[in-house]
């Protein structure tokens, strides 16, 4: 991670008011196609996104399930035929870059802030926050109901499996499981090993 990947920033209270505004805009316009049934819904999904910013290299039709929640969508990038399923939640705060071909369970949570607690003297709410990309690399299989936090990067063809809580790297290829999640197996073997 380097230091063009982090962001600081105060509490969503201090947010500009030019920010306040784009992010409301967003999230009535996204509200109204939010949980429309597929395909038109995909489509609205990806057309609402993009028209904030969002980079899409969708191929065909996408699939961007109902139910997708998302944050700072001009700081989110989705790389092309990749499976977004369903209820899915997206802080892009500190921006999530995601490959190509990825496919993600339901209900997975990508968390690319964090809340600042340095100062136990000040509520923990004016203290406001840091953010790191994320990074999902290409040909990554997300199981359901799993937690990815910043500044992770998830190496290429890694497997993630179901209900998984991802606070560290992940090296291509690798099966990992559990919470913390640690590897069990390699889709295929790194040179080091």
């Amino acid at each position: 991670m380097t230091a063009a990947d982090t962001v600081t920033g105060a509490p969503l209270s201090n947010m500009s008011r030019g920010e306040l505004i784009r992010m409301g805009v967003f999230h009535n316009l996204f509200g109204l196609v939010k949980f429309l049934p597929s395909p038109i819904g995909d489509i609205l999904r990806h057309a609402v996104l993009k028209l904030f910013g969002a980079r899409m290299a969708c191929s065909g039709v996408p699939w961007i399930r109902d139910g997708l929640t998302v944050y700072y969508p001009w700081r989110l990038s989705i790389g092309r035929d990749c499976c977004i399923n369903e209820y899915c939640h997206f802080n892009a705060y500190g921006g999530i870059e995601i490959g190509n071909c990825v496919m993600m369970g339901h209900r997975t949570t990508i968390m690319s802030d964090d809340h600042v607690i340095s100062n136990p003297d000040n509520p923990v709410s004016t203290q406001g926050r840091v953010g790191a990309k994320t990074v999902i690399e290409d040909d990554v299989l997300i199981g359901s109901n799993v937690f990815i936090g910043k500044g992770v990067r998830i190496g290429k063809g890694a497997v993630i499996g179901t209900a998984s809580v991802i606070t560290q790297d992940v090296e291509p290829y690798a099966i990992v499981v559990g919470n913390p999640a640690r590897v069990i197996d390699y889709r295929k073997r790194p040179a080091h090993h």
